[in-house]
């Protein structure tokens, strides 16, 4: 069941999902202090592998050295030259592309050309900028934010999940897939917390109808909301058979966890994956997704045929699920552009409730009051006291 039995108010209204200056705001009121997907374990196989990506609006490097990953700003600390503009790539030195200074594993100066030029030497001003990496699983996490609490601490309840679910070699990354979409970021967001779309949608997903209600159980918390669902939606059992020829746990259900403000986490028998939705502007994003299906231990041909197979089969539903969400992106988006809708949501869409008051409480956002609304719930709680009374008396 949902926890609310009566249609929401609509906390943000359209200017929130196209204005510059709440964009800012959201960037230091939600982004700064979080905790950022950057990357998964297997995609940095070999020592000096690397990739770049911006964090917010700060250039950074994540590479594989001798002693583990590290991440530091991309910013050579000589004359402010990103060390590389390459996304990927192998780097046997931490070195900048400009003079070739070049890096210890620790961000300190390794070797530089001429160094008599640079005396009196500046220790302090001479050093690459780290920052905070934590990794759970095979996931690795950044953010700006020294004062944050750890990873673990952050991400509390579901930590320990999270761990066995995306680690091999039980569950492995098969595949990175990422796409830019011409939306706000809160757009592919609150798509992800609802289940209002799916029969028109995804009409092939569940046979053109809507998950049950009595079958769905919505927790909602201040800095996450979860889905568990138990449904028929394998009615001849095939997931459950992969499931147990590849040592899996058979359940049955469907988990989809959103951590605020923007990675979710998404477990079944015999696939998981995560998403991130990174913001590059006030009406555009880019979603980041890793594909992780179970692929069990032991490398009988038997099982490699299973895993493989279950994995081809996966991934083509869940690109076909993503593909059908991105032409309501930027559909949305342009009513958005124009709309003075106040916006109304139902109780199935709740989690984006509570998400937008998240970004309310977070932004500094008063949410309009909807009239409406206000008396049903006065209405409601005059009900209750009146029951209240009875009761008592």
């Amino acid at each position: 069941m949902f926890v609310h039995q009566q249609r929401l108010r609509h906390l943000l209204r359209p200017h929130h999902y196209r204005d510059p200056d709440h964009f800012i705001r959201e960037k230091q009121g939600l982004f700064r202090p979080s905790w950022q997907f950057i990357c998964d374990d297997s995609e940095l196989p070999k020592i000096g592998d690397f990739q770049t990506m911006f964090l917010l609006d700060t250039p950074i490097i994540v590479r594989r050295h001798a002693d583990g990953v590290h991440a530091f700003q991309n910013i050579c600390p000589h004359r402010h030259s990103m060390l590389t503009c390459q996304a990927t790539g192998n780097m046997p030195a931490l070195k900048c592309q400009y003079h070739g200074w070049q890096f210890k594993d620790d961000g300190r100066p390794s070797k530089i050309l001429e160094p008599r030029a640079f005396r009196p030497w500046d220790r302090e001003n001479a050093l690459l900028i780290p920052v905070r990496l934590e990794k759970v699983g095979g996931l690795y996490f950044a953010t700006l934010d020294q004062e944050l609490p750890s990873l673990r601490e952050w991400l509390g309840q579901f930590y320990e999940t999270i761990e066995a679910r995306y680690s091999a070699p039980a569950w492995k990354m098969a595949e990175a897939w990422e796409f830019d979409a011409p939306c706000n970021w809160k757009v592919p967001i609150e798509n992800t917390l609802e289940s209002y779309h799916i029969a028109e949608v995804h009409p092939t997903w569940m046979g053109g109808l809507l998950p049950d209600e009595k079958l769905s159980e919505h927790t909602l918390d201040d800095e996450w909301t979860t889905l568990r669902y138990r449904g028929d939606a394998d009615p001849k059992g095939r997931a459950a058979w992969v499931t147990k020829q590849l040592g899996g746990d058979v359940t049955h259900f469907y988990h989809h966890w959103h951590i605020h403000p923007n990675v979710t986490f998404v477990m079944t028998d015999t696939f998981n994956y995560m998403a991130s939705v990174v913001p590059t502007g006030p009406m555009t994003c880019r979603v980041r997704t890793r594909m992780f299906p179970l692929w069990g231990t032991g490398g009988s041909p038997w099982r490699h045929f299973v895993r493989q197979t279950a994995w081809i089969v996966g991934r083509r539903i869940m690109k076909t699920i993503f593909n059908e969400d991105r032409t309501v992106y930027e559909a949305q988006q342009r009513g958005i552009t124009h709309s003075e809708h106040r916006g109304v949501i139902g109780i199935r869409e709740e989690r984006i409730y509570q998400f937008q008051k998240y970004v309310c409480e977070r932004t500094g956002v008063a949410p309009e009051i909807d009239p409406a609304i206000e008396a049903e719930e006065i209405s409601q709680q005059q009900g209750q006291n009146l029951s209240n009374e009875e009761m008592v008396s």
